[in-house]
């Protein structure tokens, strides 16, 4: 009988996907960077602490809401327009106190204070500048990543 001998037996081609598929898990695991995540998902999550200032301005609008950054220890949020108040300073959700430490998210982060009025418009320090596309822009800088606050809208980019 005459028997065909050209080709890859099924086992063969398994062994060598089961083989390729090793090689490529250790050749991604060496890869990654968990430093490069880590700061992703710290980016987000001050990108959405400053969001709910925002929606809190909007939803509750006899007062005004904001974040502040010292620029060197912590970064909290408050009602009013004095942040540096104590009495002011509130923790935002998820988080157990009210200032949240720089070293303790592993970033740095540049100095800022950022407002929303009761239509959620950003203003720059105090509610007497506007965040705008001119001198007052308003960007924040996280370990490299930079934030830009939108004039009016307020959106994060």
């Amino acid at each position: 009988m005459y028997r065909n001998n050209h080709g890859f037996t099924l086992i063969e081609i398994v062994t060598v996907l089961v083989l390729m598929s090793i090689i490529a898990t250790g050749v991604l695991v060496a890869s990654m960077n968990t430093d490069q995540i880590d700061l992703t998902a710290q980016v987000a999550k001050i990108r959405n602490h400053i969001r709910y200032a925002q929606a809190m301005a909007l939803k509750r609008s006899d007062k005004n809401w904001g974040i502040k950054c010292d620029g060197s220890t912590a970064y909290w949020f408050f009602e009013g327009t004095n942040p540096d108040d104590g009495a002011s300073q509130l923790p935002l959700p998820g988080e157990k106190n009210s200032k949240i430490l720089l070293s303790d998210i592993k970033v740095t982060m540049s100095e800022f204070t950022l407002l929303f009025d009761r239509y959620g418009i950003p203003y720059k320090n105090t509610l007497s500048t506007k965040v705008d596309n001119s001198s007052n822009s308003l960007s924040i800088t996280i370990s490299g990543v930079t934030l830009s606050v939108t004039p009016e809208t307020g959106l994060i980019q």
